[in-house]
């Protein structure tokens, strides 16, 4: 009976080895966690709507480059776009999506106020597609230099400190 016990015993360990060598048993996925910093150039369209006078309010839409200085989940480079509510009383409601080259997707709500040179913008993480799923974080940078045609309704403005942390499970 001991005899038998031990070759069971030997045969269950010969199966856990070939279970674990072959990778039959899967590996938990390590959490990803880092900071950024970079840059942020980006253009497009506004447009403002007639409200109570002295408060100017408008909705915009905004797309660039986010050129980064250390590797976010992988990705260096993102295509930015944004839409939005400005309120020159209330802040701006934004949300955005940024685009790897791969078609991941690191999406964000923005909130600060308007669309002005010298105004910090704060930004939440709120998920992810690909290796970016289940993205949360928070970054934050301020508007260096903005451009804003009023009769054509264009803005344009980028951003030298951008930077933040992220988390991937």
């Amino acid at each position: 009976m001991s005899k038998c016990k031990n070759v069971l015993q030997l045969l269950a360990v010969i199966f856990t080895a070939f279970i674990l060598s072959n990778g039959l048993v899967p590996e938990a996925a390590a959490e990803q966690s880092a900071g950024f910093s970079g840059t942020w150039i980006a253009s497009g369209q506004r447009q403002t709507f007639d409200f109570v006078e002295g408060r100017e309010v408008g909705t915009f839409k905004l797309a660039g480059n986010v050129s980064l200085k250390e590797e976010f989940a992988g990705i260096e480079d993102f295509w930015g776009e944004c839409v939005g509510l400005s309120d020159s009383v209330a802040g701006s409601s934004v949300r955005c999506v940024w685009r790897s080259m791969k078609g991941e997707k690191a999406y964000s709500v923005l909130s600060g106020q308007p669309l002005k040179q010298g105004v910090k913008v704060i930004g939440e993480f709120v998920g992810g597609t690909g290796s970016l799923e289940g993205l949360t974080g928070t970054f934050n940078f301020t508007w260096m230099s903005t451009f804003t045609d009023k009769n054509q309704g264009i803005f344009t403005g980028n951003t030298r400190d951008l930077k933040g942390t992220y988390k991937i499970p």
